[in-house]
């Protein structure tokens, strides 16, 4: 009888371990699956056939129908305000004029690009978390000293990486339950002066006192996939501990920008919303310094998506972005700012 009984725990066991294996497989699959999808929206939106994405061009409109498209995959909804998940936008941008020595003032049509999932409460799902990221970039700019140089400023990391997370947001938050509901916004014309988001602020299809949190998406490239970097992150007290959190899921260090990059936090989307007193962050590729790595892209030729781009860290970083936008939905106490910080004196409900 113990022998039957032997073999049957034997049996057992194998079996255990069979299904585990099976399931570390699938994880496997499933994440190799992700982290190709990740690298074709990052190569497609960095690609040289998009030009840059400057505002108002031809390729820029391709960019926010693509990212719209991934959008309505993702089962958001569009608000019947706009034109489906686009938010027609006439900026008007400042562009130097070499002949006449001075500057001109341009209108240039351009999109923001919008979508939602509602919330499941029926109270909380009245106050709206906003995700953004700007998929706008600097478009060509030819060297009249070197004629054949490449001339595409592709924007791989600033920011097609910020884009590709938000689109990995919404399709993964629309799997999800949400207590809040949840903005999802590809503003235009960041580089010209954060231009979309002031747009989106003064034509917001719901009221903007219902946005509670924001959570920009934004950097320059990264030098240390050992963590990430929070702009704004110590004017907030957050209703979990964030940097445990992430910790502990992804085994990745959160940070503020360190001190003598903190003046960036005012350089993004987020601070339009921030100066509405709404609490705000960007979060961001993790470095430590800004040294040749970094520099080496920022708004230069050379930030594309190469064979060597860390395709495991951009995977991580997505789902961080993702992770913190959902406790941010679910949590029955919202972030506010602290007292120390100097938006805490903002006109906003969401303060104490």
């Amino acid at each position: 009888m113990k022998k039957y009984k032997r073999i049957s725990l034997l049996c057992s066991i194998c079996v255990l371990f069979i299904i585990s294996c099976a399931k570390e497989k699938e994880t496997k699959i499933n994440t190799k699956e992700a982290q190709n999808e990740l690298m074709a929206h990052i190569r497609f939106l960095a690609s040289d056939e998009l030009k840059g994405r400057k505002p108002g061009t031809e390729e820029a409109k391709i960019s926010a129908r693509y990212i719209a498209e991934q959008f309505r995959a993702s089962g958001l909804q569009s608000f019947t305000n706009l034109q489906g998940y686009l938010q027609p936008a006439v900026l008007r941008i400042e562009k130097n004029s070499k002949e006449l020595n001075n500057q001109l003032i341009q209108s240039v049509l351009c999109n923001n690009v919008v979508g939602y999932l509602e919330g499941s409460d029926s109270t909380l799902k009245k106050e709206y978390i906003l995700l953004m990221a700007h998929y706008d970039h600097l478009g060509i700019k030819k060297d009249g000293l070197v004629p054949n140089s490449d001339s595409i400023y592709n924007g791989a990391r600033d920011n097609a990486m910020g884009v590709t997370a938000l689109l990995y947001a919404a399709k993964y938050l629309s799997t999800v339950e949400l207590k809040r509901s949840i903005i999802f916004l590809a503003t235009t014309g960041e580089e010209e002066g954060m231009l979309g988001s002031k747009f989106f602020i003064e034509h917001s299809p719901i009221s903007v006192e219902n946005i509670v949190f924001v959570l920009n998406n934004d950097g320059g490239g990264f030098n240390d996939t050992s963590l990430i970097r929070i702009g704004g992150m110590q004017y907030i007290n957050y209703p979990v501990d964030l940097t445990q959190l992430i910790k502990e899921e992804y085994q990745i260090t959160s940070l503020p920008y360190p001190s003598e990059y903190d003046y960036l936090y005012e350089k993004g989307d987020n601070i339009k919303f921030a100066q509405k007193g709404i609490p705000s962050i960007t979060v961001s590729p993790g470095f430590d310094k800004v040294d040749e790595q970094i520099t080496k892209y920022v708004h230069q030729t050379c930030d594309e998506v190469n064979e060597d781009f860390n395709l495991n860290y951009l995977y991580v970083f997505c789902q961080v972005y993702s992770s913190i936008s959902s406790y941010m939905a679910n949590k029955d106490t919202l972030p506010f700012w602290v007292k120390s910080s100097k938006y805490h004196s903002s006109n906003c409900k969401n303060k104490y």
